[in-house]
C-alpha cells in the first residue's frame, strides 16, 4: 500500500489525490472541485452510516488530456487504496465532463476544469495576471460544472450563466432566463475562481436583472465583442448533457480462464439475484445511460479484484462503446442501491425474513434458531419511525453511559437522575461503555444535537466526541444524533424513558420544569412514539391542536390536568409506553385517559381550541424500502432531463424544478414554486413512465402517483427524508442577499 494512503478513509469526509509522476500527492482541501484537465486524481469518499460504521467510494477521474500511462497510474493506485480497506468500496470510472452525479455531489461549489497538467507545468494563470481573459460556462443547478469556453459572445446563451475572468475583476453574466438556483451557483463558483486562482484578491461584478443596460454593456466590453441583445438564445451545448437510454439493460458473464476474454450473455430485464455466482471471476451489468457496473463475487482472487477494472475496460472496447462509458464495481454483499435496482428481486445476504422478525422480537442473536410469535404490528412502527429499529445494536442497551452537555463550548457534565432528558436548544454528548462479545470492554460517543441549538455548540459536541475518542485511542464508534431521529440503541440506553424538551436548559437541571422557555401558563403538549417498552421517546411539541396526529399517543400537561390522548390509529405498546413516562412529564398527577373523539372542552381549551390535525393513518406495506430522489427539467430542445440525486435530503428539492420520488407505496411527483406547467406535466408522464418499468410486480394500479405542491407535503412525504424542517425554504438566504454579500468582499487592490 502506498504511505499516501496510510491513513485515508479512517474518518468520514472527501479526499483527493492528483497523480505525479505515477505518485498520489494530496490535494489541499482549498482546491477542491479544480481539475486539470491533463491530469488523472482519485478522489475518496468516506461515509459514516446511522449506526456508526463506515463505508466507502473510489473515484478515478481521467482529464481528457490526460496520458494513457497516468490513467493507468490511477486505475492501479485506486486498487491499492481499495485493499487497504480490504476491498469493500465501491469503484467508479469517471471521465471529464461524463462525471456521475455521485462524483458531482461531493463538490457543492461546483466541478472546474482547469487547462494544463502536470507535465505541462500546470499553465497556472498568474495571481492577478491583467492579461489573460477567460470565459467560462456554468451548467447545472445542484450538481455544476464550470468550463472554459472560447473568448466570444458566441459561446454564450441567454439561459446559462457566464464567467469572464480578466484578472483584476471577475464579471459575472447572468442570463435573463436563468432560474434562482443556477444564479445561485454561478456566484458561488466566480467567488471560488477569485479564491483558487487569485487568492481572493480579484473584485466580483454581478450582471442580472438588476443592472442597467449600460452596466451589462460592461461585460461585453471587457469581453471584446457584442452587446446583451446578441447573446444567443440557448446554447448547442445543452445537447451534449442528454443521455439516450438506448440500449436494454443485461447481465454478462466475464471470463479469462482460456487467456483471452470471454464475455457470455446471461440474461436480460428482468433479471434475477441467483443469475450472479460467487465461484466466477465478476459479471458485467450494461445499464445503458448509467453505465456499466464489475460484480466480483466473494470467491474471486485478490488478483482477479484487481484485474476486475481492466476487464471492464476491455468490454467497452469489445462493444464500441464511448470512451467516457460510466464505470462503477461493486463486490458480493456490498452492492449498492443503484445496482439492486436492476434486479426483480433482491434479499440482502442475513436479511432474511427470520431476522427481521428476530429483531422485531428484539432477539438479535443470529445464533437463536428459534423462531417466536410476533406482533405484525411492529413491522408497521418499525415504518413509522423511520426502519431505524434495526439499526446498530452492539448491546441490549445494558451498559454504563455518561452524559454532558455543551455549555460555554465545554462538556459540563450532568446529573445521573437527569439523563434522557435532553432539551432542544442545547447539545450534548454521551459516553457508553458495555462488554462485547469478545469479553472486553466496547465503547461509542454519540453527540446529540438539538434542533435549535446554535452551529457553535452542534460543532463543539463533535470536537468533544473526536477528543473523548482519542483517549480512548480510537475504540470508539462515534454516532451522531439529531433530535427527533434517535436510533434504536440510543432509545435503549435511556430504557423508555427519553424526552426531547423544547428550549434550552437553565439551570443545571434541578428539576424537569427548569428551562429557559417553560410555559408561564403551566401548559405543555408530548407526543408519543416507538417500538417497545424500552424503545420509546417523548417530544415537546407546540400546544396546538394541529400538532396532534391520528396515528400516535399524546400528553398534554395542564395546570390543574394531565391527559392522556389516544389516537384512532395508536397502537396498544404506544398506549402502555405514554402510561410509563406520564409519570415522568408530570409526577404530581394522575393522568386522565381519552380517546379521540371523546375529548373534553378543557382538553380543546388547553390547545387554544379545536382546529385540523393530521388524521392520516399510515397503511400496511414494506417497511424497509429504500426511497429514490430524481430532479426533472426541461432543456431548450424541450426535451426532459431526469437525474438521479444520491443520497438525498430535503436541502437536494430544487424549488426552481420538479422532483420525483419513489416511496415505495407511492410514486411522489414534487412541483417547486419556480417550476414551469410543461416541466410539471412532463414529470407526471415520467413517473408513470418509471412506475410501468418497474421490474418489481409495482404497477400503475398498485401505486398511486401523488402530486403535491412545495410547502404543503404530507406527512408520508417527510418521512422519507432524513431530517424535514418546515421552515427550511423560509430560513434559506435570498439570491439577493447571497449575491450583496459577494460584492460586499470587493476592495480596492494595492
Amino acid at each position: 500500500m502506498h504511505q499516501a494512503f496510510e491513513n485515508a478513509g479512517t474518518s468520514k469526509g472527501l479526499e483527493v489525490w492528483r497523480i505525479e509522476n505515477f505518485e498520489p500527492v494530496a490535494v489541499p482541501k482549498n482546491s477542491y472541485g479544480k481539475f486539470y484537465t491533463g491530469d488523472s486524481y482519485i478522489v475518496l469518499n468516506t461515509k459514516q452510516t446511522k449506526n456508526g460504521s463506515l463505508s466507502w467510494d473510489i473515484h478515478f477521474w481521467l482529464g481528457q488530456e490526460t496520458s494513457a500511462d497516468e490513467a493507468g497510474a490511477a486505475a492501479i493506485l485506486s486498487v491499492q487504496l481499495d485493499d487497504r480497506h480490504n476491498g469493500a468500496p465501491v469503484q467508479h470510472r469517471e471521465v471529464q465532463d461524463h462525471e456521475s452525479n455521485l462524483f458531482l455531489s461531493y463538490f457543492p461549489g461546483g466541478v472546474r476544469y482547469a487547462a494544463g497538467g502536470v507535465k505541462s507545468g500546470f499553465n497556472e494563470v498568474e495571481i492577478n495576471a491583467a492579461g489573460e481573459k477567460r470565459l467560462f460556462q456554468v451548467k447545472g443547478s445542484k450538481n455544476v460544472r464550470v468550463r472554459q469556453v472560447p473568448l466570444a459572445i458566441a459561446s454564450m446563451s441567454k439561459g446559462d450563466c457566464f464567467i469572464l475572468d480578466a484578472g483584476y475583476d471577475i464579471y459575472v453574466y447572468v442570463g435573463p432566463s436563468a432560474k434562482r438556483v443556477e444564479k445561485i451557483k454561478a456566484i458561488s463558483a466566480a467567488s471560488q475562481i477569485r479564491d483558487q486562482d487569485h487568492a481572493g484578491r480579484a473584485n466580483m461584478h454581478i450582471f442580472d436583472e438588476f443592472a442597467s443596460p449600460s452596466e451589462q454593456q460592461q461585460f461585453f466590453d471587457v469581453l471584446g465583442e457584442g452587446s446583451p441583445d446578441e447573446v444567443p438564445e440557448e446554447s448547442e451545448n445543452d445537447e451534449s448533457f442528454e443521455e439516450n437510454d438506448s440500449r436494454t439493460v443485461t447481465l454478462y458473464k466475464v471470463s479469462d480462464a482460456d487467456g483471452s476474454l470471454t464475455v457470455t450473455p446471461v440474461g436480460e430485464r428482468p433479471l434475477k439475484q441467483n443469475m450472479l455466482e460467487s465461484n466466477q471471476d465478476c459479471f458485467i451489468l450494461d445499464t445503458g445511460a448509467s453505465g456499466i457496473f464489475v460484480w466480483v463475487g466473494k470467491g474471486a482472487t485478490s488478483q482477479e479484484r484487481a484485474q476486475s477494472m481492466i476487464k471492464a475496460q476491455e468490454f467497452i472496447n469489445s462493444k464500441g462503446y464511448p470512451v467516457h462509458t460510466r464505470v462503477h464495481r461493486v463486490v458480493e454483499n456490498g452492492e449498492t442501491t443503484d445496482f439492486k435496482q436492476y434486479f426483480a428481486s433482491w434479499q440482502d445476504h442475513g436479511t432474511i425474513h427470520s431476522h427481521l422478525i428476530k429483531a422485531a422480537m428484539d432477539n438479535d442473536s443470529s445464533e437463536d434458531g428459534e423462531e417466536r410469535e410476533f406482533d405484525p404490528e411492529i413491522l408497521h412502527m418499525f415504518k413509522k419511525n423511520g426502519g431505524r429499529a434495526l439499526g446498530f445494536m452492539p448491546d441490549n442497551g445494558q451498559g454504563e453511559a455518561e452524559i454532558w452537555r455543551i455549555k460555554n463550548f465545554d462538556l459540563d457534565p450532568i446529573e445521573p437522575h437527569t439523563y434522557g432528558m435532553f432539551f432542544g436548544g442545547d447539545s450534548y454528548v454521551i459516553k457508553y461503555e458495555y462488554n462485547n462479545k469478545r469479553g472486553g470492554h466496547g465503547y461509542i460517543i454519540y453527540f446529540w444535537q438539538g434542533k435549535q441549538s446554535t452551529i457553535d455548540e452542534k460543532a463543539s459536541a463533535a470536537m468533544h466526541a473526536v477528543r473523548l475518542d482519542n483517549e480512548l485511542n480510537g475504540k470508539a464508534v462515534q454516532v451522531r444524533v439529531t433530535q427527533g431521529h434517535e436510533p434504536r440503541h440510543f432509545l435503549k440506553i435511556f430504557k423508555g424513558q427519553l424526552i426531547n424538551f423544547s428550549g434550552g436548559q437553565a439551570s443545571g437541571f434541578r428539576n424537569i420544569r427548569d428551562h429557559d422557555t417553560y410555559d408561564v401558563d403551566g401548559t405543555r403538549l408530548f407526543r408519543v412514539r416507538g417500538t417497545c417498552s424500552d424503545d420509546t421517546r417523548a417530544d415537546q411539541l407546540p400546544e396546538t391542536a394541529s400538532s396532534l396526529a391520528s396515528d400516535d399517543v399524546f400528553i398534554l400537561e395542564t395546570p390543574s390536568t394531565t391527559y392522556v390522548w389516544n389516537g384512532v390509529g395508536a397502537s396498544d405498546m404506544e398506549k402502555e409506553m405514554a402510561a410509563n413516562i406520564v409519570g415522568i412529564i408530570a409526577p404530581d398527577q394522575t393522568p386522565e385517559v381519552i380517546e379521540e373523539g371523546s375529548e373534553p372542552d378543557e382538553f380543546w381549551s388547553a390547545l387554544g381550541g379545536k382546529g385540523d390535525y393530521d388524521r392520516e393513518i399510515d397503511p400496511n406495506g414494506a417497511p424497509f424500502l429504500n426511497p429514490r430522489l430524481f430532479h426533472c427539467r426541461i432543456l431548450f430542445n424541450k426535451r426532459l432531463r431526469v437525474e438521479e440525486v444520491p443520497h438525498f435530503e430535503q436541502d437536494d428539492l430544487n424549488v426552481d424544478d420538479v422532483m420525483v420520488l419513489d416511496g415505495g407505496d407511492e410514486i411522489y411527483v414534487w412541483i417547486g414554486n419556480g417550476a414551469t406547467e410543461e416541466e410539471r406535466t412532463k414529470s407526471i408522464d415520467m413517473a408513470k413512465q418509471y412506475i410501468r418499468t418497474d421490474p418489481s410486480d409495482r404497477n400503475e394500479d398498485t401505486v398511486p402517483i401523488v402530486v403535491l405542491k412545495q410547502g404543503d407535503e404530507p406527512r408520508s412525504f417527510k418521512r422519507l427524508f432524513p431530517v424535514w424542517e418546515d421552515a427550511h425554504w423560509e430560513l434559506q438566504p435570498s439570491y439577493e442577499s447571497i449575491r450583496q454579500h459577494i460584492l460586499d468582499q470587493n476592495h480596492p487592490l494595492e
